[in-house]
């Protein structure tokens, strides 16, 4: 039988199968009631391939085993990028996690991991020793014990708002399942329910199937959830879907809608796909074809936005459902774009809008009312002491800031959560929850095989979940920006019992705390969690005392 060695090492560690792990040992760690807290064990297999049983001993209930399996990665990083990247060429990286079965295999002289997340619920503050132990054959080959502390305290409510868009043409494409069917209506409320888990509160919502990432003139499956009718006396609209949509979204305790974007990416030329019955048949009315600021749209959006906002008022939704113009307008659509925002904005009265913009002018002459920023473009708007900002990244942030690609450190997910503490952000939108197609929507892609959009975007920007045959398979970049998330949360607790000055005195030092910088150091990211927690503890100590 072979030889076993193991290491139990952090969540932000990343083991490859070939590379000498390197990373320092961690017998034990803390968190806070209501906290999902990760770390992973490290094994290496000596000898031949082999069937083990993983048992895990541990008086906490919420104990739960996946295995971190490798996703193939063709186009790793852009050529404009920094030294903060764990390797840059090709290969196979640690990022899936898959939910632990009966055995987990042993691959001959290869790194893997178990990840191990304790979800704390209702128990007592305290120490709880977790053992793990390897078996081959009803042989123990290896067993260590983790030692983790449940502090007094409780995470406050998330208050940021984070959307990554969800794209539900993607789950009907993977689970091969007709849009609006039974089986989709599962899948769906799967996914959301999966997300809301990991920190995401607001929903992409299809009004009409979203004009994203589609090449001009094609269009992509549609998932268009408002009835459409063409009558003689103009149009009739139908919400029974949105409804269900409103209903699965307060199930899963979603707390914000975010309408599809009323005008076309890159410019708002033209408007999304808008499918309609017409004469007894469903076509298509508006679409590439279809100029934004043309008198046919102009007059479809003043008849349907004043009947969706009603509904969506009778649905108890009011000011929390935000609408799109378009994505990312650049400085020569400005005088367009502001037309059509006027238009947005005199139709939906009593909901915010939003949308994602760089050029600062776009706020400044408040075509925008929340702006979500680049977070390698947002400095202009911090100086400006902007109210209710909020911040982005995608494929185009790899220099300097933090993000989520796969060849990045795990530091570097996890660290944007001091960043949008310390800069007061509002809220955080990525645009590739389940992207599992090529750029421009031309094809479906096996996201398990081909983890960069058809070699257009760094892999881990286009999905962070994969679709399993049950439903969601969480990635370690979508555990790592939970983390982030738990971090904020943890600031936050910290300053209402101690103050903003007091935490600002934790992370004067820290290397990473501004947008433009990206943490090197897992430990560092660690040290400052530690102090964070020492001064809950001592507050409520405190309290506590009287």
């Amino acid at each position: 039988m072979g030889k076993m060695r193991t290491m139990l090492v952090g969540s932000m560690e990343k083991v490859f199968p070939e590379k000498e792990l390197v990373a320092a040992r961690m017998q034990g760690g803390e968190a806070l009631l209501g906290e999902r807290f990760n770390f992973q064990w490290a094994y290496f297999w000596e000898g031949a391939p082999e069937w083990a049983q993983v048992e895990v001993s541990c008086a906490l209930e919420g104990v739960s085993v996946r295995t971190v399996e490798l996703e193939p990665a063709e186009y790793v990083c852009p050529k404009d990028r920094d030294d903060n990247y764990l390797r840059t060429e090709a290969g196979l990286f640690p990022d899936i996690l898959k939910p632990l079965e009966e055995s987990v295999r042993l691959y001959g002289g290869q790194w893997r991991a178990l990840w191990i997340s304790i979800d704390t619920k209702e128990e007592a503050p305290g120490e709880y020793p977790v053992t793990l132990r390897l078996c081959v054959q009803g042989e123990v080959v290896a067993e260590e014990t983790f030692y983790f502390l449940l502090l007094p305290g409780r995470l406050p409510k998330q208050e940021l708002l984070f959307t990554q868009w969800m794209h539900t043409d993607c789950i009907a494409q993977q689970y091969q399942t007709e849009v609006f069917s039974e089986r989709w209506w599962e899948l769906v409320e799967d996914y959301v329910r999966f997300a809301q888990e990991h920190g995401i509160n607001m929903l992409l919502t299809p009004l009409f199937t979203p004009p994203l990432d589609t090449l001009p003139g094609t269009e992509r499956l549609t998932v268009q959830l408002v009835d459409v009718e063409a009558q003689k006396d103009g149009w009739r609209f139908g919400f029974e879907k949105l409804g269900r949509w409103s209903a699965m979204c307060r199930r899963c305790k979603i707390r914000c809608l975010e309408a599809s974007h009323l005008f076309t990416q890159w410019g708002a030329a033209h408007a999304p796909k808008v499918m309609a019955r017409v004469d007894g048949e469903v076509r298509r009315v508006f679409g590439w074809e279809t100029d934004a600021d043309g008198e046919a749209y102009t007059a479809f959006l003043e008849a349907f936005l004043p009947a969706l906002t009603d509904f969506l008022r009778s649905e108890g939704w009011e000011g929390r459902v935000y609408f799109h113009v378009s994505d990312e307008p650049s400085s020569e659509h400005l005088g367009h774009y502001g037309r059509l925002a006027e238009r947005i904005r005199a139709l939906t009265e009593g909901f915010p809008r939003m949308d994602a913009i760089s050029d600062y002018a776009f706020y400044e002459k408040g075509m925008v009312e929340v702006p979500v920023c680049a977070t390698n473009h947002i400095a202009p708007f911090l100086e400006h002491g902007i109210p209710n900002l909020w911040a982005y990244y995608c494929c185009a942030q790899a220099k300097g800031v933090s993000n989520r690609f796969l060849a990045m450190p795990g530091a570097r997910n996890r660290c944007i959560g001091l960043q949008l503490y310390d800069a007061r952000i509002a809220g955080f939108l990525h645009w590739g929850h389940n992207f599992w197609m090529t750029q421009f929507a031309t094809r479906a892609v096996d996201p398990f095989r081909e983890s960069d959009a058809g070699g257009a975007f760094p892999a881990g920007d286009a999905f962070s979940v994969y679709p399993g045959e049950r439903g969601p398979i969480a990635s370690v970049g979508l555990e790592l920006f939970l983390e982030a998330l738990q971090d904020l949360r943890a600031l936050c607790l910290a300053e209402t019992l101690a103050g903003r000055e007091q935490v600002e005195a934790l992370y004067a030092q820290v290397s990473y705390r501004d947008f433009a910088c990206s943490a090197t150091s897992a430990a560092e990211v660690l040290a400052l969690r530690e102090r964070v927690n020492r001064l809950i503890q001592e507050k409520l100590s405190h309290i506590a005392a009287g």
